[in-house]
C-alpha cells in the first residue's frame, strides 16, 4: 500500500500544482489582452471617481464627432510624468486626466491625434513654437488652420476658502480641451482686440476670466495701442476698456474708419466701457453721440432694496430691454456703479439706437452736486445703463451691419462680476458678442465647466480611521492571508 499512497499524492500533488501554473498563466494572459486593450480602447477603463473626471463630456463628445480634419493634441512633458501625476504634484491636480481623456478623444475620432512631447527629446518642436515658450504640462492643439496652446491654469484652478481656509483644486481639462479642439478646427475665427494705451481702467489683469470667456468661445484675443498702431484687419469686436485719457483726432479717425469700412462683409462693432470715476472724455462721448448714445456723470442707484445686490444701492438688478436678445431668459442682470447712459435719437442718417439694458422706474441717479436731501427721496426713474447703434453699410450690394456697444458698468467685465453664478451677466455678454460677430450659429457652444477635485465624499473620525488604516489594514488582513497561507501549505503537505 506504501508504493500506491505515494503514487498517488504525487499524483494529485502534481496535478494541483499543474492546475495553479495554469491558472497563474490564465491570469497573467488575461491581464496582458486586457492592459493591451485598454491602452487602444481608453474607454474600456472604468471611471470610478465621483465626479467622472476622466469621462468625456456629452460637450467634448460632439465637438470631436464633428472634427473632419487632422488634428493633434500634443501633451507637453514624459509620459510617465502625466501618468503618474508627477507634474505639479504639489497643487494636487491631476495630470493624468489630461492623458485620459485626451486619448479618449482619439478614440472617439481618428482624426484626433494625442502624442507626448518630452521638451528634452523634442527640440525641433520646442523651437517650432519657441514664441510659446512650451514647458512641462502644457497641451499644444493645431491643425493645419491654427493651433492652441493650453497652460496649467487654462485646465485647473486653485481657491481658498473664506469659511475653512482649505484649498479646493478644479479642473477644467474636459471644457479647455473640447474648446481648443472646436477652436482650431474652425474655418474662421472671430478677434476681439482690447485697446490699450489710455490709462484703461479695466486690462487683461482684472478681466482675465472675460478675455478667458471670450476665448472659450472660440475668440481670439489681442491687444494694440491705437496711438502707434493700426487696428488688426481681422478685428470684429473692438474694446475701449475704460479708458482715462482721450482720444485723439486721429485715433478717432481710426474709428471712424474700423466702422465704415465698405470692403468688409462680416459684421465688426466697437464696445466701449464706461465707469463713474472717469474724467471727461470729450472726444470720445461726442464720437459715440454721433452713434446716438450719450454716457453721462453720476451713478446710477436704486431705492428699491428688492432691486439691489448685497444691499448696495448702486448695485443695481436691470431688465433686458430693446429688440436684441429679448427672446433668450436672463436670470438676475447685474449693473455695478453704472454711469447713466441716454439714446440722442431713435433713428439718425441710417444709424437706430435701443437700450440693451433698462434699470426699473425705482432708479436714481447720484451726482457729486445731489444733496442728502435729494439722496433720501430721490427723484426715481428708469435708466439705461447699456445701450447698442446699429448701422448697415453695403458691401458687394449686401448690408453688412456695424454696432456700436456702450456698457456704463465696466465692473461688468471684470472677473469678480464674470465669475458670479448668481447673476446672468456671462451668458448675456456671451450672446451679445455672438450676435455682434455673426457667429452665434456654432454647432457646438462650449461651455467651461469647472470640477472640484478634492470633495471629501467619505468623512470619518481620525480613531475610526487608525483602526481601519493600522488595525485592518496592516495588521488585521496581513495575518488573515498568513494564516490562510499556512493552513493551506498543511494541508497540501499531507496530500
Amino acid at each position: 500500500m506504501g508504493p500506491v499512497n505515494k503514487a498517488n499524492k504525487w499524483k494529485r500533488g502534481g496535478m494541483a500544482t499543474l492546475l495553479s501554473v495554469v491558472f497563474v498563466a490564465i491570469v497573467v494572459a488575461v491581464n496582458i489582452i486586457i492592459t493591451a486593450l485598454t491602452q487602444r480602447f481608453p474607454s474600456m477603463n472604468i471611471d470610478l471617481t465621483v465626479d467622472r473626471r476622466n469621462s468625456l463630456s456629452q460637450q467634448a463628445l460632439d465637438i470631436a464627432g464633428g472634427i473632419t480634419e487632422d488634428t493633434d493634441v500634443i501633451l507637453v512633458g514624459a509620459e510617465e510624468a502625466y501618468r503618474k501625476d508627477l507634474l505639479y504634484a504639489n497643487y494636487g491636480f491631476k495630470f493624468s486626466q489630461i492623458a485620459n481623456l485626451a486619448e479618449r478623444l482619439s478614440e472617439a475620432n481618428p482624426h484626433i491625434k494625442t502624442q507626448f512631447a518630452d521638451p528634452d527629446t523634442n527640440p525641433d518642436l520646442m523651437a517650432q513654437y519657441s514664441a510659446e515658450s512650451l514647458t512641462n504640462g502644457m497641451v499644444l492643439v493645431r491643425t493645419e488652420k491654427r493651433y492652441k496652446v493650453l497652460t496649467v491654469y487654462d485646465m485647473f484652478d486653485m481657491t481658498q476658502s473664506q469659511t475653512t481656509g482649505a484649498t479646493q483644486t478644479y479642473t477644467k481639462v474636459d471644457s479647455a480641451l473640447a474648446g481648443a479642439l472646436e477652436m482650431v478646427n474652425l474655418e474662421k475665427v472671430p478677434v476681439l482686440t482690447i485697446c490699450t494705451g489710455h490709462g484703461e481702467l479695466l486690462s487683461t489683469q482684472n478681466m482675465g476670466q472675460f478675455t478667458a470667456l471670450m476665448e472659450s468661445q472660440n475668440f481670439s484675443v489681442q491687444e494694440v495701442d491705437m496711438l502707434t498702431e493700426e487696428i488688426p484687419e481681422d478685428t470684429q469686436v473692438l474694446m475701449l476698456p475704460t479708458p482715462t485719457g482721450d482720444y485723439t483726432e486721429e485715433e478717432i479717425a481710426k474709428l471712424q474708419a474700423f466702422l465704415g469700412n465698405t470692403e468688409r462683409a462680416e459684421p465688426v462693432a466697437l464696445l466701449a466701457t464706461f465707469h463713474p470715476s472717469q474724467p471727461e472724455l470729450p472726444r470720445i462721448s461726442g464720437f459715440l453721440e454721433e452713434w446716438g448714445i450719450g454716457v453721462h456723470s453720476g451713478v446710477v442707484a436704486e431705492s428699491d432694496t428688492g432691486r439691489m445686490a448685497a444691499a448696495n444701492a448702486s448695485y443695481v438688478l436691470v431688465d433686458p430691454a430693446g429688440n436684441t436678445l429679448t427672446e433668450n431668459s436672463y436670470d438676475r442682470l447685474l449693473a455695478p456703479s453704472s454711469a447713466p447712459l441716454s439714446l440722442v435719437f431713435d433713428s439718425n442718417a441710417g444709424i437706430t439706437t435701443e437700450s440693451l439694458w433698462r434699470t426699473a422706474e425705482s432708479a436714481y441717479v447720484i451726482t457729486e452736486s445731489t444733496t442728502q436731501e435729494e439722496a433720501d427721496n430721490p427723484e426715481t426713474a428708469s435708466w439705461t445703463v447699456a445701450a447698442m447703434a446699429t448701422k448697415n453699410v453695403e458691401v458687394n450690394g449686401q448690408q453688412s451691419p456695424r454696432y456700436v456697444i456702450v456698457f456704463g458698468s465696466s465692473f461688468v467685465f471684470t472677473d469678480s462680476f464674470i465669475e458670479a453664478t448668481a447673476f446672468g451677466n456671462r451668458d448675456y455678454i456671451c450672446d451679445l458678442l455672438a450676435f455682434a460677430t455673426a457667429t452665434d450659429g456654432s454647432a457646438v457652444t462650449v461651455t467651461p465647466d469647472s470640477v472640484e477635485t478634492n470633495v471629501m465624499d467619505v468623512t470619518i473620525s481620525r480613531g475610526a480611521a487608525t483602526v481601519l488604516g493600522l488595525g485592518v489594514f496592516t495588521v488585521g488582513l496581513p495575518l488573515l492571508i498568513l494564516a490562510a497561507g499556512l493552513v493551506i501549505f498543511l494541508k497540501r503537505r499531507h496530500l
